[in-house]
């Protein structure tokens, strides 16, 4: 194999890597886009909620509005 061919496989496999991740991504964004809750800040971070309130709603918290989804999607498997 000669270098420019290695040179092209390393390509393919970042670009590879590169579709995997944006695949990841949008299905990390699947669940907000879909039900919409509500995006907001809440002191010094951000709240995503989906009811009427913390208490009986589903809620995720983080530092920039993504990591409050990233959240939000982990606190579905959460057993109440």
């Amino acid at each position: 194999m000669n270098e420019s061919n290695v040179y092209d496989e390393v390509w393919v496999g970042k670009i590879g890597q590169s579709r995997l991740s944006a695949a990841v991504e949008a299905e990390e964004m699947n669940l907000f886009a879909i039900l919409k809750p509500k995006l907001s800040k809440d002191g010094n971070q951000w709240c995503v909620l989906y009811g009427e309130n913390l208490q009986e709603g589903i809620a995720g918290f983080g530092d920039t509005p993504r990591l409050a989804i990233y959240d939000f999607n982990k606190q579905w498997d959460i057993k109440a």
